[in-house]
């Protein structure tokens, strides 16, 4: 496993304590491009700063590529990339500066600066001061790429960038995964994570809801199929039908019907009569992960994950609150 995080607890000191992680465990695994997903305040970014040893947890273990990740955080920081989620350059510097910069810090060489320049264009020999918010982002990406790491660590990674600029991201992205890096990104926009991510987990209020593979999502969250009919058939026929989950008539009298599970029962059912319209759609994922939200239910991909789900009722801090 690249990450091992096991029991993480991570508690703000104060006159009244605040506990912003509360017992979470996951793995992510080589090469898996893993989503930590959860609104504002879920204590994504406080995991993080945990696992890069710029927070010490208050209890519970984190190891990346086997090693501990306070004992051994200079080798470790020498394999990893990492992009916070607020960005902030030394506007003095160009462009290029910064880069060199970074990568002579690093002692490590900017193989992949090339081809990162040619996905993100930025101009190399103005001041960062200059730069638009989506600018500096793309340096900032490029910046934690370019020395080829092991495994990058992204806090809201497409934050400011243009529909252009995320899809050369999410290129990139699938690419290095194919050839073997490992990404661990945190968003609370699920399409950054749905065209890009294995696996899912959902953190809420400080505690792990649910860890699930993009895919079982997608399932879960069913199809919505349209269909108009020029023969008789009534609603109840319909909801008869097994996966069916919900049927609605329309205005114009089109039937839209929720299906979980195959649609191979909904095809046969429907071929019985004359069909004038059909159309089939992928049901929003948003529709789950609100569910999540709103009701903090204890969802995920094993029984093991499922015992890391714990009830809360405390209030946990904006991220990037005290340390």
């Amino acid at each position: 496993m690249t990450i091992e995080v096991s029991h993480l607890v991570k508690t703000y000191a104060g006159k009244t304590p605040v506990r912003a992680v509360r017992d979470i465990s996951f793995e992510v695994k080589r090469g898996e491009i893993f989503g930590f997903l959860g609104p504002n305040g879920a204590g994504k970014t406080t995991t993080i700063r945990c696992m890069l040893d710029v927070l010490r947890p208050t209890s519970g273990t984190i190891r990346l590529f086997g090693l501990d990740a306070q004992g051994d955080v200079l080798a470790i920081h020498r394999r990893i990339g990492y992009l916070p989620g607020d960005v902030r350059l030394p506007g003095e510097l160009t462009a290029k500066a910064f880069l060199d910069r970074y990568s002579h810090m690093a002692g490590l060489e900017p193989v992949l600066r090339p081809q990162l320049l040619e996905r993100f264009e930025i101009p190399l020999n103005r001041k960062l001061k200059g730069f638009s918010k989506g600018m500096r982002q793309m340096v900032a990406i490029i910046q934690a790429f370019m020395c080829a790491p092991e495994l990058v660590i992204l806090d809201e990674p497409t934050s400011g960038l243009d529909p252009l600029g995320q899809r050369a991201f999410n290129a990139f992205l699938l690419e290095q995964a194919q050839a073997g890096l490992t990404t661990f990104m945190s968003s609370h926009i699920l399409s950054e994570v749905e065209h890009t991510c294995h696996r899912v987990a959902v953190i809420r209020t400080g505690e792990l809801v649910a860890i699930e593979e993009v895919e079982r999502l997608r399932e879960r969250a069913g199809q919505l199929i349209i269909v108009e009919f020029a023969d008789a058939v009534s609603a109840d026929d319909l909801r008869a039908v097994p996966g069916v989950q919900a049927v609605e008539r329309q205005s114009n009298g089109a039937y839209h019907l929720r299906l979980a599970g195959s649609i191979d029962p909904v095809i046969k059912a429907l071929a019985r009569h004359t069909i004038r319209r059909l159309a089939v759609e992928e049901a929003p994922l948003e529709d789950v992960f609100l569910k999540f939200y709103a009701e903090g239910g204890s969802t995920t991909g094993n029984s093991d994950e499922s015992a890391d789900a714990r009830s809360v009722s405390a209030r946990t801090p904006r991220e990037g609150g005290p340390a």
